[in-house]
């Protein structure tokens, strides 16, 4: 969902990639809709092309890296699953979650109050009318609410990239 730090630790990772030498690309779901001719809508439908829109920019994108960080919301477990059978054996599924309570804290984009405020009708995960399905088999989780620190989080992400990466 929006806020949980799907970016802030994308960049923890582009940061322990460099220590191992290895060539990264961040794809940041702010930096899509910003720098690509992305669908931009919140229907469910338009999720699911936006997401595999990202898909195929990975596609071609990724063989000239040797890690590719995708940071974006991809709420719904079907395009999940279809996304994992694109890529196979070369993707993992990091699910970032946060509370509610904790989101609202730190919402630096307002965009939960501006659901609060009824400004925002399809805040994904927040509006009745956008569902966030939480993942079925993530291959990490990274709990980002207010009680757990970062350090808990840059364990599991090291114990990660030891596992799978290295």
């Amino acid at each position: 969902m929006s806020g949980t730090g799907k970016s802030f630790y994308s960049k923890y990772l582009v940061n322990k990639f460099k220590e191992l030498n290895k060539r990264t690309k961040v794809l940041d779901g702010d930096d899509i809709r910003n720098n690509y001719d992305a669908p931009l809508g919140f229907s469910k439908e338009d999720i699911n092309k936006n997401n595999l829109f990202i898909a195929d920019i990975c596609k071609k994108e990724y063989q000239k890296y040797d890690i590719t960080i995708v940071s974006v919301i991809s709420p719904y477990e079907a395009i999940r699953n279809t996304i994992k059978d694109l890529f196979g054996e070369n993707i993992y599924f990091i699910y970032v979650k946060a509370d509610i309570k904790s989101l609202k804290y730190r919402d630096t984009k307002k965009l939960y109050h501006k659901a609060d405020n009824n400004e925002i009708r399809d805040l994904i995960g927040y509006s009745k009318i956008s569902k966030y399905e939480e993942p079925l088999n993530p291959d990490i989780i990274l709990n980002t609410s207010s009680l757990n620190k970062p350090e808990q989080n840059y364990k599991i992400l090291n114990n990660f990239i030891k596992k799978y990466i290295c």
